[in-house]
């Protein structure tokens, strides 16, 4: 499978990030800056373009406040 680590590098984002939001959002004790959290995002974005892959719940698809 060609995409088989780009998928697993998409996995490992989306629990990164998931974890960067609960201890910033609900822990209020942030694990990384915001400028390293922004950048793992833009690369599960850019991820997601080249695989044409995007998994249910992920971080890139949620609508900021």
């Amino acid at each position: 499978m060609l995409n088989a680590n780009k998928v697993s590098q998409m996995k490992e984002l989306i629990l990164k990030i998931k974890d960067a939001d609960k201890a910033y959002f609900v822990d209020d004790n942030p694990i990384m800056t915001d400028k390293e959290y922004d950048e793992m995002v833009e690369k599960l974005k850019a991820l997601e373009r080249e695989t044409g892959i995007v998994f249910s719940g992920s971080p890139s698809k949620r609508v900021s406040g």
